[in-house]
C-alpha cells in the first residue's frame, strides 16, 4: 500500500510538473494584429510590389516615401523625396535554371520572387529530384523556398529576398520601385530564361537615377554545382559610396508546402552567429514588445523580481560583430555570409491571418535584414537544403573563394543535449547510409541498425533484468529484513531495470537528429510510409498505424519486463499510463523515428521471452523459517 501511495505521488508530481511547464513556458501564440506595430511606421519596409506583379512595362515609376528610415537614428524625420526622374526601364521577369535550381528573379528592385530546389546529391553519389511537402506519389509539386506574399496585406509593409534596405527613405523607395537594368547573358527585352548547365554565370542588375544621384549595381553569380550564389554589390550616391546597406533574407524561408507546424516541423525562425555565438530567433521573439533575456530572467520578470526590458515591437536587433545569418525552416533555409564581419544586424516581423483547413490563425513572417558591404566586396548566399554534408561542403568552398571560415552546419539546430546528439548523429547516420546501400532501402537500414543497437546492449538487459527479479523476491520481506535492506537494495538496485532505457536514450536523441540532419531520409519512403523524415498520413481520416503498433508494442513489453514492485495495479498502471503517455508525445514524430522504436520494442520483447525463460528456475528468496541459520561461530583457544 506504501508503494502504491508513493506511486500515485509520482503521478501527481508528473502531472503538476507538465501543468506548471505549460504555465510557465505555454505554446506561442501570436497577439492580435492591433497588439503589434505592424500598423506604426517603424514596422514596415519598403514599398515593394508583390511576386505576383505584372510583367507588363511601365512608363514610369516615382519612388515612394518609406519607412525603412528607421534604419536611422530614433526621432530622425526622414528627409522629404525628392522628385524621382521617370522610369523608362520596362519591368522584366528573368528564370535562371541550373541542375540544382532554379531562380526567378523581378527587375522591379532586382528580387527573387521564385527559388525553387530541383535536386540534390545523394550520399552515395546518386542523384534525387526533391519535392515540396505538399506532393503526393501522384502529383509531385516543385519545392519553393520563397513565399507567396498573403493577400491583404500592403506591399509597402512586405520586405522581399535580396531586396537592398539602406534605412535612407529616399534611397529606399528608388531602390524598390525602379526597374533594375539587366546585363549579361540576356540583353533581350521582355521576359527571359537563362540556363546555367555547367560552369556559372554572372548576372548585373543596375539602375541610375539623375535626381538623387544614385547608382546601384547588384552583380549576382550563379553555379552549376552548387547551392552558393555570389552577390556583389555597389552602392554611391553623387560618386560619394553610401556608407551601410543589408540585404533582406526572407521572409518566412522554407518548404512552402508545409501547411501545420508542429513540434517535429518547426516555423520558419532566423538564425545567426553573432560574436561567435549561435543564436536562433523566433517569429514570436521579434514580433513581441519586450526584449528576450532568457529564461530565468523571463520567470524573474512575471514576478517582478527584474525589470522588464523593451523594444519596439516587430523588430530586433544584435550587437555585435555577424559572421553569417539568415532564416530557414527545418530542412532548408537561405544564409547570407559577408565577405567580413558586419554589425547592424536586425529581424523584422510582421502579422497576419493564414487560414488552413478552414479555419483561420494568426501567423508571422520574418526577415532578416544582413548588413553587406557596399564596395563590391563578395557575399556568399546559401539558398538549399540543411543537409550536413552539404553544409560542410558550402563552408569549405567559401574558403575557398577567398570568404570568412565558417561553419555552416551550425545551421542544424540539434535542439536539448546538442553537442551529444552531433557527435552521436553524425557515426549513426554513417551506418545507416551503409545499411541503405546494401539493402535500396532507408526503411530495412533503419530495421537492421535497430536490431544491431539492442543487440549490442542485450548483456545489459540481462543483468538488470535479474537484478529487478531479485527485487520483486525480495519485496515483501523488506519491512522485516529492514536491517538487510541497504545490502539487498546494493545486489538488486531498481534502478538497473532502467538503465538500459536510459543509455538507449542518447541513441534515440541521435537518431532523431539524423533524420533531420540528412536530405536523404526526407521523402524517403517505406511500404506504406511516404516520407519516413515527417509524420505518417492518416489511416481512416483520423488513426496512425505506426504510433498505434508502438504503443501497443510499449504495453506489451511493459508487462513482460520486470518491475521492482510486485504490486500488480502499480505494474498495470506503469505498463499503460506511459505508453498512452508516449502515443500523446510521438503521434506527429517522424515515422523514421517510431519505425526505430516499435522495432526496438519487438526486438526488446523477443529479447525478454529468452531472459524470462532461462531465469524462471530460480528459486524463491528464503524466509525465516526456511533459511538455513548459519552455525555459530567457532572461536579458537586463544579467543575463548
Amino acid at each position: 500500500m506504501q508503494q502504491q501511495k508513493r506511486f500515485i505521488v509520482a503521478l501527481v508530481a508528473s502531472a503538476a510538473v507538465l501543468i506548471l511547464w505549460n504555465v510557465f513556458f505555454p505554446p506561442p501564440k501570436t497577439p492580435p494584429p492591433d497588439a503589434n506595430a505592424n500598423n506604426q511606421p517603424t514596422a514596415q519596409s519598403s514599398p515593394q510590389p508583390t511576386s505576383q506583379a505584372t510583367a507588363q512595362p511601365t512608363s514610369q515609376a516615382t519612388a515612394q516615401p518609406t519607412a525603412s528610415a528607421t534604419l536611422a537614428p530614433a526621432g530622425q524625420s526622414p528627409s522629404p523625396t525628392p522628385a524621382a526622374t521617370p522610369d523608362n526601364v520596362a519591368q522584366r521577369k528573368l528564370r535562371i535554371v541550373t541542375p540544382l535550381y532554379e531562380v526567378t528573379f523581378d527587375t522591379r528592385g532586382a528580387v527573387a520572387t521564385s527559388w525553387i530546389v530541383r535536386r540534390v546529391r545523394r550520399s552515395d553519389g546518386t542523384w534525387r529530384d526533391l519535392h515540396s511537402a505538399a506532393s503526393t506519389k501522384n502529383d509531385p509539386k516543385p519545392l519553393e523556398l520563397i513565399l507567396t506574399p498573403p493577400p491583404g496585406l500592403p506591399a509597402e509593409q512586405l520586405f522581399h529576398p535580396l531586396q537592398i534596405v539602406t534605412g535612407d527613405a529616399t534611397v529606399d523607395g528608388l531602390l524598390a520601385g525602379r526597374n533594375f537594368k539587366v546585363t549579361g547573358p540576356t540583353t533581350e527585352s521582355g521576359d527571359a530564361t537563362v540556363d546555367v548547365p555547367s560552369g556559372s554565370k554572372q548576372i548585373e542588375f543596375t539602375v541610375h537615377d539623375d535626381a538623387t544621384g544614385l547608382d546601384a549595381t547588384k552583380r549576382i553569380t550563379f553555379h552549376s554545382d552548387r547551392y552558393l550564389a555570389e552577390v556583389e554589390l555597389k552602392l554611391t550616391r553623387n560618386n560619394q559610396p553610401l556608407p551601410k546597406a543589408s540585404l533582406a533574407i526572407g521572409p518566412n524561408i522554407g518548404d512552402q508546402g508545409i501547411d501545420e507546424y508542429t513540434f517535429y516541423t518547426f516555423a520558419p525562425e532566423g538564425l545567426a552567429v553573432v560574436n561567435g555565438e549561435v543564436k536562433r530567433i523566433s517569429a514570436l521573439e521579434v514580433h513581441s514588445d519586450r526584449r528576450n533575456t532568457g529564461t530565468i530572467n523571463w520567470i524573474l520578470e512575471g514576478i517582478g523580481f527584474k525589470s522588464v526590458v523593451n523594444k519596439p515591437p516587430d523588430r530586433e536587433t544584435f550587437d555585435g560583430q555577424i559572421q553569417w545569418a539568415g532564416v530557414d525552416d527545418t530542412y532548408f533555409g537561405m544564409i547570407a555570409v559577408p565577405a567580413k564581419s558586419t554589425s547592424g544586424l536586425e529581424y523584422r516581423a510582421l502579422a497576419y491571418d493564414h487560414k488552413t483547413k478552414g479555419k483561420s490563425e494568426q501567423r508571422l513572417l520574418i526577415t532578416a535584414l544582413v548588413p553587406v558591404p557596399t564596395d563590391g566586396s563578395k557575399t556568399e548566399i546559401y539558398v538549399g537544403p540543411k543537409d550536413h554534408r552539404l553544409l560542410k561542403t558550402a563552408s569549405e568552398e567559401i574558403k575557398q573563394l577567398g570568404g570568412p571560415q565558417v561553419d555552416l552546419g551550425e545551421a542544424i539546430n540539434f535542439g536539448f543535449l546538442g553537442g551529444m546528439r552531433r557527435f552521436l548523429a553524425i557515426p549513426i547516420l554513417f551506418a545507416i547510409d551503409k545499411l541503405q546501400r546494401m539493402t535500396g532501402s532507408y526503411g530495412v537500414a533503419i530495421i537492421l541498425f535497430t536490431i544491431f543497437i539492442y543487440s549490442l546492449f542485450f548483456p545489459l538487459k540481462w543483468q538488470s533484468s535479474r537484478k529487478m527479479k531479485k527485487v520483486q523476491k525480495y519485496a515483501p520481506r523488506m519491512k522485516e529484513l529492514q536491517k538487510e535492506q541497504l545490502r539487498l537494495m546494493k545486489e538488486a538496485n531498481p534502478l538497473g531495470g532502467c538503465l538500459p532505457l536510459l543509455v538507449q536514450m542518447p541513441f534515440l536523441f541521435a537518431l532523431y537528429s539524423a533524420i533531420t540532419i540528412s536530405i536523404d531520409f526526407r521523402q524517403a519512403s517505406f511500404l506504406w510510409i511516404p516520407d519516413l523524415s515527417g509524420p505518417e498520413p492518416y489511416f481512416l481520416v483520423f488513426l496512425r498505424i505506426l504510433p498505434i503498433l508502438f504503443t501497443g508494442s510499449m504495453i506489451v513489453l511493459q508487462l513482460l519486463t520486470p518491475q521492482p514492485s510486485a504490486d500488480p495495479l502499480q505494474r498495470k498502471m506503469m505498463a499503460i499510463g506511459m505508453p498512452l503517455f508516449m502515443l500523446y508525445i510521438l503521434w506527429s514524430a517522424p515515422a523514421g523515428l517510431l519505425l526505430y522504436w516499435l522495432v526496438g520494442n519487438i526486438v526488446g520483447f523477443l529479447q525478454q521471452f529468452i531472459i524470462n525463460k532461462m531465469t524462471k528456475d530460480e528459486g524463491p528468496p528464503p524466509d525465516e523459517k526456511g533459511a538455513k541459520k548459519k552455525p555459530p561461530k567457532k572461536l579458537k583457544p586463544a579467543e575463548a
